[in-house]
């Protein structure tokens, strides 16, 4: 005969809090969606039968008689099998676990004979993200342009500048009085991906920065490549987790580069 209360670990005289404490404790532990080893699967089982018997008070009644050695008065009340109110912690077939391990199996293969790509994908990212940093950091370059047209549409609180090579940059609301058609203006680009970062009035010396860039307002792409590129590389724990990282840097690396070219839109 099992002994339900060494299952839950608890002593005898416990009270139905104390049984109700110790079968939560356990099934957590034990959840074949957290512990996927077949000896806690089976363990889990037996938590859960031992928890139908302790958590019913006239099933309880009962077990004791029968553990104490005595012969149970059995109710004229019928003992009713509930189920547990949450379906995750009801008794689990052996069958019903041999599936779904079945259909999970595809699943973490895939990932053991792909994970080596991610982490390639992460270390791509993060030499990505250390030339971003490089280009950011280092002195822009200067090129002198000129002015073709300069307008701000109403209601607007922003400026879009025309410069002779057909490119339109978008700056703020009170640019309008310190550039006009005609004017030579110098141009600061970052030195490798050619990011605009700030228009200079060549004959006032007034300067506006570039917002709609990855420096400008899109800097928080670069910075969030760099951490979990960082990651994906030196974090060496759980496969599924480096895997999944190495997707998110894939997709990361896209954005970033289209926001290279997003003040070109």
């Amino acid at each position: 005969m099992k002994n339900y209360y060494a299952i839950l670990g608890i002593a005898t005289y416990a009270q139905e809090a104390d049984i109700k404490r110790a079968y939560r404790h356990l099934a957590l532990l034990y959840h074949p969606d957290k512990n996927k080893s077949s000896e806690a699967a089976s363990f889990f089982v037996e938590i859960n039968e031992a928890y139908e018997v302790l958590g019913d008070p006239i099933r309880k009644v009962v077990y004791d008689k029968m553990l104490a050695g005595t012969e149970p008065q059995v109710s004229a009340q019928p003992m009713v099998n509930k189920p547990h109110r949450d379906p995750r912690y009801r008794p689990k077939s052996a069958e019903y676990i041999k599936e779904v391990r079945a259909k999970k199996k595809p699943y973490y293969e895939f990932i053991d004979a792909h994970v080596q790509y991610a982490v390639l994908f992460s270390r791509l990212a993060f030499l990505f993200s250390i030339a971003l940093l490089a280009d950011y950091s280092l002195q822009a370059d200067k090129h002198s342009q000129v002015i073709k047209a300069v307008e701000k549409k109403l209601g607007s609180e922003s400026v879009k500048v025309k410069i002779n090579d057909d490119e339109v940059f978008t700056l703020a609301g009170q640019s309008l009085e310190e550039f006009t058609a005609g004017e030579v203006i110098n141009l600061y680009r970052s030195p490798f991906f050619s990011v605009p970062t700030k228009i200079e009035n060549e004959q006032t010396k007034f300067q506006a920065g570039v917002p709609i860039t990855i420096y400008g307002n899109f800097i928080f792409a670069p910075f969030f490549l760099l951490i979990t590129s960082l990651i994906g590389t030196f974090y060496w724990k759980g496969v599924e987790f480096r895997f999944n990282l190495g997707v998110m840097n894939f997709l990361l690396i896209i954005l970033n580069s289209l926001f290279l070219k997003i003040h070109a839109f």
